[in-house]
């Protein structure tokens, strides 16, 4: 997570979610995926776990992500 400071667990956590997304092999796993990460970002901001900006952040990149791997899906 290039620009983001995370803590180890966190980071561990969310790279393994981006992981889940990159290797989705269908529009509706990638979909479900995305939907995980959202929550996860949710989680973390519920729980006041982060700054504002960084939980912003975070939601840019799975949503990127997410939006990338739709595209990739489509386009085979």
């Amino acid at each position: 997570m290039e620009g983001v400071e995370l803590s180890p667990n966190i980071e561990r956590a969310a790279d393994k979610l981006l992981a889940e997304i990159a290797r989705a092999d269908s529009m509706i796993i990638a979909a479900k995926a995305g939907a995980r990460a959202e929550g996860f970002v949710y989680g973390l901001e519920s729980a006041r776990a982060l700054t504002e900006s960084t939980i912003d952040k975070l939601y840019v990149i799975f949503d990127n992500a997410t939006e990338n791997r739709l595209r990739a899906l489509t386009s085979t």
